[in-house]
């Protein structure tokens, strides 16, 4: 929160719409924990492909 533009960017946008520092970190772990699970999805997904193509190899 205190490096990255990004997220320096998102909290401010949080504190403009009332949201306390507390609260506007809780939003930004939110998010987060979206973009991660997201990543992990589509890691499943490919690690299902995968092993379907890899039976259908054999």
């Amino acid at each position: 929160m205190r490096l990255d533009p990004v997220t320096k960017a998102y909290v401010a946008r949080k504190a403009a719409e009332g949201k306390t520092s507390r609260d506007a970190q809780r939003c930004l772990k939110r998010a987060v924990c979206r973009q991660i699970f997201k990543i992990l999805e589509r890691a499943d997904r490919n690690a299902h492909s995968n092993v379907e193509e890899l039976s259908q190899a054999a």
